[in-house]
């Protein structure tokens, strides 16, 4: 290479990089702030409100680890709890992320391996999704990726011991994170057996010494995982998958569309090309330590054990294996960089290809016209407008009830009235106590004052102002909740498929008001 091309690529490779990670950062900016917060979202700002100390106990009521929750803890104490502070961490580690990728495939190949593949992460609909997102897999997205980059420059300095400090490091902070770490530590294991120059490494003492300070440093939460388990109802939601179940993930990871309207074999076509892609960078692979075979490991095998495991208890969900479909670009860089060296029109022509399918997932955020968990949903749903209605026209003594746990956490947001809103649970008294199964999972987070916030009888309610505010989703029709019928109807704010209903409520005298 003359002194003149090395020069220019000196410069242009860091101002590429730059541009990547500038589109990176727009499309996950852009619109950052429409969507209202959901349920899971809320749930993770009140949650991440509490004191560290709460923060753990109230996670191991849930059903994930706490480390996503106390990094949100100090963010929105350094950054504040306006929606963009709030999806901004999201953000910021899902432009890491497409950083790690492309420093992660210029080590295994080109220059233009790693352009591609920044450009496929930049642009992957999956990861774009999660981060606009108040939760925790866009920061497990990160931290897998770098624990296998980290593990994929050990296996080549083996000498280099604080590589694998760091690793252990990583993938600790991994388990805290989300428990399907342990499909990813599942892959470099699998890596490091199957490959014969790495078989070496599992029985030397620093990596079993590394694993054993991961497994220690966890021991901890070990105790709060085995309670989780004890209320697997909290994840009964997930649907039971089927033989199409991982070629539809492979449509949701890059279209956010499940690829179900298509004819069977055009269905077929986006895994088969990734497998061909996979199989192509395998046997094209002639280094002794495979590097390749680890991303394609970390890619695949997560996906395939989640998929076997859910025919017995369902636990298949996109976005918790959002940390594997990161890999999938990387695989395709890889195999058009390979292609590109022979058949360079056509490479080209695959990857504009594969940008233009990420290009119609990006067009579905922005439209909201994709379904990942329950969007169709809350797209239609405006309770931030709502809520907003509420505040300007609250009056001192007003009570705002919540129809449901559901909508809870929504309106505990946006609710600027000063008053803690209560909660209808289609008559629950609600558990001071903790011990039933009902006050685990989001229902933790309001346990403790269920005497105060549990509406069991509407009629029982006595507002100062002799005013309540109804707050909830609009039913369908002959699916009307039944309220008192001596309260009168005083105004409405609906937008979309939620309202707040003003009711006046007539004066009880105190024989005649029992408690909630």
């Amino acid at each position: 290479m003359s002194l003149t091309l090395r020069l220019r690529t000196q410069v242009a490779w860091p101002l590429a990089c730059l541009a990547i990670l500038l589109l990176s950062s727009a499309v996950r900016l852009y619109q950052v702030t429409q969507p209202v917060l959901w349920y899971d979202e809320a749930f993770s700002v009140a949650l991440s409100a509490l004191s560290p100390s709460q923060i753990l106990f109230h996670t191991a009521r849930d059903v994930h680890p706490p480390l996503y929750y106390l990094l949100l803890h100090y963010w929105m104490h350094w950054l504040g709890s306006d929606v963009l502070a709030l999806r901004g961490l999201s953000v910021f580690t899902g432009v890491l992320t497409v950083a790690l990728g492309m420093w992660l495939t210029r080590r295994l190949a080109s220059l233009r391996a790693a352009l591609i593949a920044g450009s496929l992460l930049a642009l992957l609909p999956i990861a774009v999704r999660y981060s606009q997102e108040v939760r925790m897999y866009s920061l497990l997205g990160m931290l897998l990726l770098a624990a296998t980059f980290v593990l994929l420059l050990w296996v080549s300095r083996p000498a280099q011991k604080p590589l694998l400090m760091l690793y252990a490091m990583l993938m600790v902070a991994g388990l805290y994170t989300h428990y399907f770490t342990v499909l990813c530590a599942a892959a470099h294991w699998l890596y490091l057996l199957c490959v014969k120059d790495t078989r070496r490494l599992v029985r030397a003492w620093p990596w079993w010494l590394c694993n054993v300070a991961i497994a220690l440093a966890y021991l901890p939460w070990l105790p709060s995982l085995v309670g989780q388990l004890g209320h697997t109802s909290a994840v009964s939601w997930i649907p039971r998958v089927t033989l199409e179940t991982l070629p539809a993930a492979v449509w949701q990871f890059f279209t956010l569309d499940n690829g179900s309207a298509y004819p069977r074999p055009i269905f077929l076509v986006m895994p088969m090309v990734l497998l061909v892609a996979s199989v192509f960078i395998l046997r094209r692979d002639r280094q002794a330590l495979r590097p390749n075979a680890l991303i394609v490991a970390s890619s695949y095998v997560p996906l395939v054990l989640v998929w076997c495991i859910s025919f017995a208890m369902p636990l298949f969900v996109e976005r918790y294996l959002l940390f594997a479909a990161v890999g999938l670009p990387i695989v395709l860089a890889l195999a058009l960089d390979r292609l590109a060296a022979s058949h360079r029109g056509l490479a080209w022509l695959l990857a504009a290809a594969c940008l233009t399918l990420e290009v119609t997932g990006i067009a579905r955020i922005y439209s909201q016209q994709h379904s990942l968990n329950d969007a169709v949903g809350w797209y239609v749903n405006r309770l931030d407008v709502v809520v907003d209605g509420v505040n300007a026209q609250w009056q001192q003594g007003d009570l705002i009830v919540v129809d449901g746990l559901y909508w809870y956490f929504s309106v505990a947001y946006y609710n600027r009235t000063g008053s803690i809103p209560l909660i209808y649970e289609n008559g629950a008294k609600g558990d001071s106590t903790g011990t039933s199964s009902s006050s685990y999972g989001g229902a933790t987070l309001l346990f403790s004052r269920a005497e105060h916030l549990y509406v069991q009888m509407p009629q029982a309610l006595a507002p100062k102002s002799g005013r309540v505010w109804w707050v909830g989703g609009v039913p369908g029709p002959g699916k009307e909740r039944h309220l008192p019928g001596n309260w009168t109807k005083l105004a409405e704010i609906r937008a979309g498929e939620t309202r707040a209903m003003l009711f006046a409520v007539p004066e009880r005298s105190e024989s005649q008001t029992t408690g909630h």
